[in-house]
């Protein structure tokens, strides 16, 4: 039975190393969402100035200098989303391999429960199969003597 303790101290470290990926994981999945937030945010106050500037275009005249305004605004808004689209990405990255590093700790926890499930269950038949030959050898023993008066 100390094999099976030994494998209780281990699958205790596995599931603290566990709990350490499923933090760092949450860590990642936050960071992602605040970047890709702020990407579409951008990405929506681009949509917005483009249609609020196409209807002023077609409700109005527009003069050359709110023209060029507009345009250096989108250009600016576009500079930024591409800014961010390669930290979004990096994000996306960093959060799957911190998802596979937290699958892979999940299975390493989950053998080990497996091993220590069929540690049991085999020392459980050890047991039956000592207690059914003990209970063969009193019972050979108790005919034996039976016989004998």
């Amino acid at each position: 039975m100390t094999s099976v303790q030994a494998f209780h101290k281990i699958k205790e470290l596995r599931e603290q190393d566990k709990k350490k990926k499923q933090k760092m994981y949450q860590e990642q999945v936050d960071a992602f969402e605040s970047v890709a937030t702020r990407l579409y945010e951008k990405l929506k106050k681009r949509e917005s100035v483009e249609q609020s500037f196409h209807e002023s275009i077609t409700l109005s005249k527009v003069k050359a200098h709110s023209f060029i305004h507009h345009r250096r605004y989108i250009d600016q808004l576009d500079s930024e989303i591409m800014q961010l689209q390669p930290q979004v990405q990096h994000a996306r990255l960093q959060m799957e391999n911190a998802q596979n590093n937290l699958s892979s700790a999940h299975m390493e926890v989950k053998k080990f429960e497996k091993l220590i499930d069929n540690k049991l269950a085999r020392h459980r038949q050890w047991l039956k199969e000592e207690e059914k030959k003990q209970m063969d050898e009193l019972s050979t023993t108790q005919y034996l003597n039976e016989k004998n008066r």
